[in-house]
């Protein structure tokens, strides 16, 4: 992903914080004529310790097996794919710029991983199927606790591919109007931060924690 120096930010802080607010990836990799994308939950696993780098880090998630994603991926023996994560965005209207020659543009965070894709075993899958049912519950459900429901989770499985991602290069992209005056940023703030929309309001969120705008200065 090119990303010009500006719409950077150091760290791993940033990105890990996209990837579990926004576990949602797409998952690409070889495939024929195309490449293969296939939208996937990726979670980080629970023997992570704070701290650890998201390079060489080993992520997990997984697919359906009738994917011809997954075929392509028995195939190859798993090997380099990328996931891509969406941030919080929303468009930029030019009202805001207050100049007589603007254009619009859109705001918006992601997060491009590249790295190793080894196929889990079908033990280490059933693991990952109920870890990740668990922590998605926690994160963004109601906290129902699926421990019972490990028994159905293991009579899905078979038809579930476990994955474990490898990390080996992060790219970040946060355009959040870095390239404006701080008077121009604030009004961009603003207009997310007061819109109806979850993913507007993160926006907002985003440039004020990242000290954009009049008023962060």
């Amino acid at each position: 992903m090119f990303t010009p120096k500006l719409y950077q930010v150091d760290g791993d802080d940033w990105p890990l914080r996209v990837i579990e607010r926004h576990p949602l990836a797409v998952l690409t990799g070889n495939g024929n004529p195309t490449p293969n994308a296939t939208h996937v939950p990726v979670i980080v696993p629970p023997d992570a310790a704070p701290g650890d780098p998201l390079q060489g880090m080993r992520l997990w998630t997984h697919m359906t097996r009738v994917n011809p994603h997954w075929q392509q991926l028995v195939a190859d023996g798993g090997g380099p794919a990328k996931l891509v994560f969406h941030g919080p965005n929303g468009y930029v209207t030019p009202t805001l710029y207050s100049a007589p020659m603007v254009a619009p543009t859109w705001n918006y965070v992601a997060v491009h991983l590249e790295g190793t894709i080894e196929l889990a075993a079908d033990d280490e899958t059933l693991t990952i199927v109920h870890t990740t049912a668990q922590t998605l519950e926690d994160r963004f459900g109601d906290g129902m606790p699926l421990a019972p429901s490990l028994e159905y989770h293991r009579q899905i499985v078979g038809a579930v591919g476990g994955i474990h991602f490898t990390v080996t290069k992060v790219e970040v992209m946060f355009k959040l109007s870095q390239e404006k005056d701080p008077e121009v940023q604030q009004r961009v703030l603003d207009r997310f931060a007061g819109s109806g929309s979850g993913l507007h309001r993160e926006v907002a969120d985003t440039m004020r924690a990242l000290r954009l705008g009049a008023d962060e200065r």
